[in-house]
């Protein structure tokens, strides 16, 4: 079994490469580190065969050990960066690494680098390996499922059963070893399936799967799918056949339960990126700050519950799904929200995005506790905020707003103008305009530096109506004009 291990500060990005290379690979055995000691201690026990890791959390008190592990355990190395230097370019070429990837990561590019590497070395590790020969149908052994073996010379068909509950599964397989099909088949139980070979030959075996599901309704509640795979000439290794069931099976993510899925082909996802757009972040954080529980449930309905073939693959949905969450932990910790019972649902809400069977159950407990937490803030608001801090928020909320105001500023707080603008000296050392121009140019910087959008389109989007004040604010806090700072961020990036 091939072995990868994730080694990355950020514990989202970690969960999304860990979901990203699970789904998409898996046959892959796949752990996760989160700094360089334990990257170090898994690198001993795991030994991957692939490590993928940020090259800042090798420091140089660690350097000099994470070198000689990595002579010990010899894996591939794909290195990640927020910083696109030279140095670290330099860096990861000094250490060994196959790949050199920028942050914020592109999942097609993780995936193409990682299948090429393990691609590369299963070729290198077989060129003194005889081929076996060709195995009967009625020496097919669990291995098979796993290894690349060559295909069988009599055509076959595959079935794969899959519960919506996998604690059913022990109970699901032996019912199905004491059912009356009627031909012979060959059967393993697996974690996420059981899994049926059989002759393809003078039966029907959508209508028998049919019969299957009725007589296992009438045993148990817990609903099941069933796929169907019969393949074609460049399919007929016991392997591609298993992985195509899989492939099948995930649709259940979309579609339910209760139903049989045929295919005669390996099923291809629909490609996405995962990981939330600058503007789709823009877009959450206003429907977090004006607490829009109606307009986020009519995005997650046009985003995941609307979707039509081809699907995009599961786990991309997960990634994407926990992108989301996190812009929701942002918006509790500008609130200061807490408390055993909000981190009890959280993380409830977190494992159920990674493993819940249906997309449409995600979104719904998404939603509820979006509800939950604006009703948190809106019972405690006042009592988590001074009063600093409550201006500072409202200008973070309506920096885009081009009418907003220190006297606006003062209604939202029901203090004098003159008193908040006391304030934000002592505390902040700013006056209101100063801490207002700020903001805008920080939201606008990173729309320079990680959007296509015109400078006129930015600086329209971040609250100023006049572009050549947005010039000359920009070049004040900034050193350089707009134009100059996005093209020395495009030159930093090649």
């Amino acid at each position: 079994m091939y072995k990868v291990l994730v080694a990355n500060r950020d514990q989202y990005d970690t969960n999304g490469i860990e979901w990203l290379l699970k789904s998409s690979m898996p046959a892959w055995q796949v752990e996760s580190a989160g700094d360089g000691s334990i990257m170090i201690g898994k690198l001993e026990s795991f030994q991957p065969d692939l490590l993928i890791f940020e090259l800042e959390l090798i420091n140089e008190n660690s350097y000099a050990s994470f070198l000689k592990t990595l002579q010990i355990i010899r894996p591939d190395l794909i290195a990640l960066t927020m910083e696109a230097t030279f140095s670290q370019a330099k860096r990861a070429i000094d250490i060994g690494a196959a790949d050199l990837i920028l942050k914020p990561i592109s999942a097609d590019a993780l995936l193409k680098s990682a299948r090429k590497i393990q691609r590369l070395a299963h070729q290198k590790g077989q060129n003194d390996e005889q081929a076996p020969g060709p195995k009967k149908d009625e020496d097919f052994q669990y291995q098979d499922l796993f290894l690349e073996n060559p295909s069988s010379p009599k055509p076959f068909i595959t079935i794969g059963i899959k519960t919506e509950n996998p604690n059913e599964l022990p109970d699901l397989y032996s019912f199905q070893k004491n059912y009356p099909f009627q031909k012979v088949v060959r059967s393993f139980i697996l974690s996420d399936m059981v899994f049926l070979i059989a002759e393809p030959t003078g039966l029907a075996w959508r209508e028998e799967s049919i019969r299957f599901m009725r007589d296992w309704q009438e045993t148990s509640t817990t609903p099941i799918a069933i796929s169907i795979f019969e393949g074609d000439g460049e399919n007929r290794t016991i392997r591609n056949h298993y992985l195509a069931n899989r492939k099948l099976m995930e649709l259940t993510f979309y579609t339910g339960y209760n139903q049989v899925i045929e295919g005669d082909s390996i099923l291809k996802w629909h490609t996405i990126d995962p990981f939330l757009t600058p503007e789709e972040q823009s877009t959450w954080i206003d429907f977090l700050n004006q607490s829009h529980l109606e307009e986020i449930k009519s995005w997650f309905n046009q985003e995941f519950l609307v979707l039509t073939e081809p699907y995009p693959d599961p786990g991309l949905i997960r990634i994407r799904l926990t992108s989301i969450l996190a812009q929701i932990r942002r918006h509790m910790k500008t609130f200061r929200l807490s408390g055993e019972e909000t981190e009890k649902e959280y993380l409830r809400l977190f494992q159920t995005i990674l493993y819940s069977p249906l997309i449409y159950r995600i979104i719904k407990e998404m939603i509820l506790f979006i509800s939950f937490i604006f009703d948190a803030i809106r019972s405690d608001n006042k009592l988590k905020l001074d009063l600093a801090d409550r201006i500072v928020f409202f200008i973070e909320t309506n920096y885009w707003d081009p009418t907003i105001s220190l006297e606006r500023a003062a209604e939202y707080t029901d203090r004098n103008a003159n008193y908040i603008s006391s304030i934000l000296a002592k505390k902040c050392g700013k006056s209101f305009r100063e801490l207002l121009n700020d903001t805008r140019i920080r939201q606008s910087a990173k729309l320079l530096a990680e959007s296509e959008m015109s400078i006129k389109e930015i600086a329209s989007i971040c609250g100023f109506s006049n572009q050549q004040y947005f010039n000359k604010v920009f070049s004040k806090i900034k050193g350089i004009p707009p134009n100059q700072f996005r093209k020395n961020m495009q030159k930093a990036s090649v």
